[in-house]
């Protein structure tokens, strides 16, 4: 089994996500207010998005030997958890805390066997899923085993996804839209990296609309299987 998988994300009108073209146009709390009423166990995000919380600098491992297959390392039991999917271990992590939640790495067996050491070191949990990617599939699924992950809240960026939704994975759509238009075509999407072979849009069932202040619409949907 997986948990029930909400992506929640704020876009403008065309859909970009780059929230510092939003300062002045939205609320800046929209966004984490409406995660609140979510009620979700954890939320994820892939490289690029975590590595905001991340030290600047990238793990530098002592060997390029990879880990190959690995158990799932639980380091500790928590209420709540932040998860980070890198698929080559190269984000730089302080802790096993991150604003009070225990953090969760994701990796594939090619993360070097240093990085895993490194991450049970600073007692961060760690789920080794994939060869060569992620398996999201069976990530998700060992969140749930292992960790009693229940409601997981999907938030960026539109790579990771596009993963998700490829895999099937997404149970609800949360959407906040601002009042405004970026227009850039090198800005990222909701959803990105999409394989060209996808010709159908996914179907979406609408749940509800609410009007919040300044004029941001949030939008859930339902993803019709």
């Amino acid at each position: 089994m997986k948990p029930f998988i909400i992506c929640h994300m704020i876009s403008s009108v065309d859909g970009k996500i780059n929230a510092g073209a939003f300062e002045g146009i939205a609320n800046d709390s929209d966004y984490e207010s409406t995660a609140a009423k979510l009620k979700g166990d954890a939320w994820i995000c892939g490289r690029v998005t975590m590595q905001y919380f991340a030290q600047r600098k990238p793990f530098v491992p002592a060997s390029s030997k990879p880990a190959g297959p690995q158990p799932v390392f639980v380091a500790r039991r928590a209420k709540s958890h932040a998860i980070a999917v890198d698929t080559r271990g190269t984000l730089n992590w302080r802790g096993g805390d991150l604003d009070g939640e225990h953090l969760i790495c994701i990796v594939s067996e090619q993360t070097p066997a240093d990085y895993l050491a490194d991450l049970r070191k600073k007692k961060i949990s760690h789920i080794v899923a994939g060869r060569t990617t992620v398996d999201l599939p069976r990530a998700v699924g060992l969140l749930r085993k292992h960790f009693g992950i229940r409601r997981l809240l999907l938030e960026g960026g539109g790579h990771i996804n596009g993963g998700f939704l490829a895999a099937g994975l997404i149970d609800e759509l949360s959407l906040l839209v601002v009042p405004g238009i970026d227009g850039r075509h090198d800005i990222p999407t909701v959803f990105d990296g999409m394989k060209s072979t996808k010709k159908k849009a996914t179907p979406l069932k609408l749940k509800s609309v609410e009007r919040l202040k300044r004029g941001t619409l949030w939008l859930r949907y339902k993803v019709a299987r």
